[in-house]
C-alpha cells in the first residue's frame, strides 16, 4: 500500500477529530484495492494513475461539504464573488491546530514505517470503526439522563411560555434513522394541517403599520461567539423569542418561508412550488386593508432574491428606490449595501400622514459574511462582523426613536432570515451555511409595540417555548385581530397565550437538521441520518 497507508490514518484521524465522516466500505474496498499484489509494472502504474482521483472523490465524500451536484448548481453564484472574499473563504478551511496533528501523525508513520507494514494497520484501523461506532451509541444510551428539558437562551424578562419548555420531560435516548425519518413525516403532516386565520378588528381601534426587519445572518451563537450575546436593544422590545427557529440557512428559502407563514412549514422543495393563496401573508395582510411596500438595503440581484421574493412570496410590489441613501459597505460581489438608518429614517419621513396602514418588508444584508465597512481598516471576521452588528444595532434603535417621537403607531418585528456561522464548527468552516445547524437557524426575535398610551404593563415578555414562522405571523394576526391601540387593549401577555409552538426542523436544499429528544440529528444528501455536534 505504501504512501496510502498514510492517507487512511489522516482520514481516521479526521474523523475522530469530527472535521470528516468515514464510509467504512468504500474506504475498505479502495484499501483493499490498492493492497492487493499486482506482478506486471504496468498495472502498478495504472493502479496509481486510478488511485489519485479516487482517493480525492472519496475524500470530499466523506467530508461535510457539500455534494458536487451543489457546487456546480451554485457555480454561477460563485463566479460573482470578489476575489478577496475568495482567496478569505480558502484560508478559513485551515485548522492550524489539525495541520499540526497531521503533522505529527506523518512523523509517528515514517517513523514505524521504516519496521511495521502500515497498510495492515490502516486496514484494521477502518475495520475498527463500525466497532467504535457501536461503542460510542452504547455509551450514550447508558450515560444519557432518562429525562431532561430543551435549554434554550437566557434572556433577561418575564418568560411566556416557559412552562412548556421546562416542564415537557423528554427522553435524551439517541434515535436510529426509522424513527428519525417518521418523526420528520408527523412534522411535515402537523404543519400541513396549519393555516393562519387574520380576522377583521373585533372593534374600532387606531390603525397602526406593521414593520417587518428581517435580517440576514443573525443568530445568538453569532451574537455570543462576538460578545454582544445580550444587546442592550433586546431589552427595548417588548416581546421576544429566546426559542425561535429560522428554518433555513439562506436568504432566498428564508424570504419565502417568512412570506408564506401564513401556512405551516414546508419541506425546502416546497416552497418553490406554487401554495394556497392563504399561506401569503401580505396577502392576507393586504385583504385586512394594509397596504405593502418593499424596500431593501441591496439591490436583491445576487441569487435572485427579488425574484424569490415575487415569486416564492408573493411580494409583487415595486421596491423602494433606495440609490439615494450613502454607501456604507460593500458586499462579498462588490456591490453597494446601503445605510440602514438612511433608508428607514427616508421611508418614515416620506410615509403620508393619512392614507391605509402600511405592511413594511424590510430586508438588509449588513450582516452578510465578506461585506466591508467602506473607509474602515481590514479586520478579522469576527472583528468585522461586532463592528457591523453594534452598527446594525445603533441604526435600528434610532428608528425605534424617530418612530416614537413620530406619533405613529406600529408593530415592528426584528426577525433575522438565519444565522451568520462566524464562529462555523467541525463540520462548516466560518460563513459556510449548507448544513443548517442549531448555531445558525437558532436566531433572536423581538417586537416592539410602538406608541402605546403606556408601557405594557407585563412587559417585556420572552417566548421560551419553541417557536418559529407560524408563531410569529399568528402573533401579528391576534394584534390585528384585537388591537393593542383599542381603548380597553388585552394584557400583553394575553398576545402569547397558546401561541402555535414548532419544533426545531432547519432545511437546506439537501440536508435536513432536527432536533428530537434534545439531540440534534443530521440527514445527509443520502438520506442518511447522524447525530449532529454542536461543538466548535
Amino acid at each position: 500500500m505504501g504512501v496510502w497507508s498514510y492517507y487512511f490514518f489522516l482520514k481516521l484521524f479526521l474523523y475522530l477529530g469530527k472535521f470528516i465522516g468515514f464510509q467504512v466500505w468504500p474506504n475498505l474496498g479502495f484499501a483493499l484495492a490498492l493492497a492487493w499484489p499486482l506482478e506486471r509494472r504496468w498495472l502498478k502504474v495504472l493502479r496509481q494513475v486510478l488511485a489519485v482521483p479516487t482517493g480525492l472523490v472519496l475524500l470530499y465524500h466523506d467530508s461535510w461539504l457539500p455534494p458536487f451536484q451543489r457546487l456546480i448548481s451554485q457555480a454561477g453564484y460563485l463566479q460573482q464573488f470578489s476575489f478577496a472574499y475568495l482567496l478569505e473563504l480558502l484560508g478559513r478551511f485551515v485548522n492550524p491546530l489539525a495541520l499540526l496533528g497531521l503533522g505529527l501523525l506523518f512523523a509517528v508513520w515514517w517513523l514505524l514505517g521504516q519496521r511495521l507494514r502500515m497498510g495492515t494497520f490502516a486496514v484494521l484501523g477502518i475495520l475498527l470503526v463500525p466497532l467504535s461506532q457501536q461503542l460510542g451509541q452504547s455509551l450514550n444510551l447508558r450515560l444519557a439522563p432518562s429525562a431532561t428539558a430543551t435549554a434554550a437562551p437566557a434572556v433577561a424578562g418575564a418568560s411566556v411560555g416557559a412552562a412548556a419548555a421546562e416542564t415537557a420531560v423528554t427522553d435524551t435516548r439517541p434515535a436510529d434513522s426509522a424513527e428519525l425519518n417518521s418523526a420528520l413525516e408527523d412534522f411535515y403532516r402537523r404543519e400541513a394541517g396549519r393555516q393562519l386565520k387574520l380576522n377583521a378588528p373585533a372593534s374600532p381601534a387606531p390603525a397602526f403599520d406593521v414593520i417587518f426587519l428581517h435580517i440576514c445572518s443573525l443568530a445568538w451563537d453569532d451574537m455570543d461567539y462576538v460578545g454582544e450575546g445580550k444587546p442592550a436593544l433586546l431589552d427595548r422590545f417588548d416581546i421576544r423569542f429566546s426559542n425561535y427557529s429560522t428554518a433555513a440557512s439562506y436568504s432566498g428559502p428564508a424570504a419565502i418561508r417568512l412570506l408564506r407563514s401564513g401556512c405551516g412549514q414546508t419541506s425546502h422543495a416546497a416552497l418553490y412550488k406554487p401554495a394556497a393563496p392563504e399561506c401569503y401573508l401580505f396577502n392576507a395582510l393586504g385583504q385586512a386593508g394594509y397596504q405593502p411596500q418593499l424596500l431593501m438595503n441591496h439591490d436583491g440581484h445576487f441569487g435572485d432574491f427579488l425574484g424569490d421574493l415575487r415569486e416564492g412570496g408573493g411580494l409583487k410590489v415595486p421596491a423602494i428606490d433606495n440609490r439615494s441613501a450613502p454607501v456604507k459597505m460593500r458586499a462579498f460581489d462588490d456591490s453597494p449595501v446601503y445605510g440602514d438608518l438612511a433608508l428607514l429614517s427616508s421611508w418614515l419621513a416620506q410615509r403620508p400622514a393619512e392614507g391605509p396602514p402600511v405592511a413594511l418588508y424590510y430586508n438588509t444584508v449588513s450582516l452578510h459574511d465578506g461585506n466591508k465597512l467602506v473607509g474602515a481598516p481590514k479586520s478579522g471576521v469576527r472583528d468585522s462582523f461586532r463592528q457591523r452588528l453594534q452598527l446594525l444595532f445603533s441604526d435600528v434603535g434610532q428608528f425605534l426613536d424617530q418612530l416614537q417621537a413620530s406619533g405613529r403607531k406600529a408593530v415592528v418585528v426584528l426577525v433575522p432570515e438565519h444565522g451568520a456561522a462566524v464562529r462555523g464548527d467541525r463540520m462548516q468552516i466560518s460563513g459556510l451555511r449548507e448544513i443548517p445547524s442549531p448555531a445558525i437557524a437558532l436566531a433572536p426575535v423581538a417586537v416592539k409595540l410602538i406608541g402605546l398610551a403606556a408601557p405594557p404593563q407585563d412587559g417585556p415578555l420572552t417566548v421560551s417555548a419553541p417557536t418559529s414562522l407560524f408563531g410569529l405571523s399568528s402573533l401579528v394576526a391576534r394584534f390585528i385581530e384585537r388591537s393593542p391601540y383599542g381603548t380597553e387593549p388585552p394584557l400583553l401577555a394575553d398576545y402569547l397565550r397558546e401561541l402555535p409552538q414548532t419544533e426545531f426542523v432547519a432545511e437546506n436544499d439537501a440536508t435536513v437538521v432536527m432536533r428530537l429528544r434534545g439531540n440534534y440529528y443530521l440527514r445527509n444528501p443520502d438520506q442518511s441520518w447522524a447525530e449532529y455536534s454542536t461543538e466548535p
